[in-house]
């Protein structure tokens, strides 16, 4: 009996003990993974450290058994734009707090091994300079990437501005409510002091902004000259994922600007500057069925080439044999209506979400609408990148080669 008690006693110490250690140590609160669509190779897991230690420890290594690949990343200003780059570690301060989110730190899910959905539960393991090493789990959940309460955006200081030229409708599927502020005035019946403060808002806001579009227009340019250097699929997948990223920080920077709006002005006026601007600026993307249409719509949902205009207006340069003719025709007839109606699909949520932001839909609502947007641009992107790998199935080296050449000498736009 009193070897059982003593066997008792020692397990309830080295318990205690335990517990003490690990709350002495680094704890991990609401670990998640970003849900991405099928087919998609990259996901990412976010979540908050918490040292209770007196020394700085780093977090050096994390593993899963859902990825190839796991890697530890941060967002940088590099060249005037935000980058994301792998790094060796993540420092927790010293009785601080380290916070894993979209736009920071964050872990990297690489060559996912299968499909996660919302409410999945991933392992993740953690290992930490000072020996330490836990595993968490970590639960799906569909995310807005960027997206914070109160729908701020960080301030992305040091970007470089852009001069040039660019087509803020494809960039931007919000509401500009600043063009009834700026085009009629005179419509709001406001005080002195009201425009001032919105003059102030949009000297404060307009930089970041463009900068936003001119990361979005770089990193489409990359992602078109990734794909035509037969870059590999993990490669476009971050290149997509930073496409979506930046995009996303457009709208929540409109969104902010909306709620800014909201505090200057009183209801009154805020409902008549709605009102405004759904008579006189609001317009809503078409999707027609006329090639002109067809072209501008593919323009503004796809960053990628079309190979296969190559083949329908070019095909007889690149000496293809009646098998591989068919075979190209028959990806082209199946394929189609799969694209159409992503292309679709998309034009179908940006209306939805220009309605939704100016009928005082919540930032949860908005934020669902947004990441909607992206997950179905990545789709679009994905499909893109089959029919580049299909096409190299089906043509020789030297067929496919002189596509590129082809695509880049005629159907290439600056």
């Amino acid at each position: 009996m009193m070897k059982q008690l003593n066997k008792i006693l020692i397990s309830v110490f080295l318990l205690i003990a335990s517990g003490f250690t690990f709350a002495k140590g680094i704890s991990v609160d609401t670990p998640y993974v970003r849900e991405v669509p099928p087919g998609q190779m990259i996901s990412a897991s976010f979540m908050t450290l918490k040292n209770d230690t007196d020394k700085a420890i780093a977090l050096v290594k994390a593993s899963s058994d859902v990825a190839k690949t796991v890697e530890l990343h941060e967002h940088v200003h590099d060249g005037g734009m935000m980058k994301m780059r792998q790094i060796p570690k993540i420092m927790i301060p010293a009785n601080g707090v380290t916070v894993l989110k979209p736009g920071g730190y964050h872990i990297m899910l690489i060559g996912l091994q299968r499909k996660i959905k919302s409410g999945d539960k991933i392992k993740i393991n953690l290992e930490f300079d000072n020996g330490d090493k836990q595993t968490i789990t970590a639960t799906v959940k569909k995310v807005m990437m960027g997206m914070k309460k109160g729908m701020k955006m960080n301030h992305m200081k040091g970007m470089q501005h852009s001069s040039m030229k660019m087509d803020k409708s494809h960039l931007n599927p919000m509401p500009n409510l600043m063009a009834v502020f700026k085009k009629m005035p005179e419509k709001l019946n406001l005080t002195a002091e009201q425009t001032e403060k919105l003059k102030a808002g949009i000297q404060q806001r307009s930089p970041r902004i463009k900068d936003l579009f001119a990361t979005v227009s770089k990193y489409e340019k990359e992602i078109l000259d990734a794909a035509l250097a037969d870059k590999p699929i993990s490669d476009i997948d971050q290149l997509a994922n930073n496409i979506a990223q930046e995009r996303l920080n457009i709208i929540n920077a409109k969104a902010g600007c909306a709620e800014s709006v909201k505090k200057i002005m009183n209801p009154e006026q805020f409902a008549r500057l709605i009102k405004i601007y759904k008579e006189k600026f609001a317009h809503k993307r078409h999707y027609t069925d006329d090639m002109q249409g067809k072209m501008a719509m593919l323009k503004h949902v796809n960053p990628m080439p079309n190979l296969m205009l190559v083949v329908k207006k070019k095909g007889d340069q690149l000496n293809l044999d009646e098998n591989q003719a068919a075979k190209l025709k028959q990806w082209r007839d199946e394929r189609n209506p799969v694209m159409e109606k992503q292309y679709k699909t998309i034009v179908k949520l940006e209306n939805d979400l220009q309605d939704a932001a100016l009928n005082n839909a919540t930032p949860e609502k908005l934020a669902e609408l947004a990441d909607a947007i992206m997950q179905n641009r990545i789709k679009v992107i994905r499909g893109k990148l089959f029919c580049r790998e299909k096409m190299k199935e089906i043509l020789s080296p030297e067929q496919y080669k002189k596509i590129i050449e082809l695509y880049k000498a005629n159907f290439m736009t600056s």
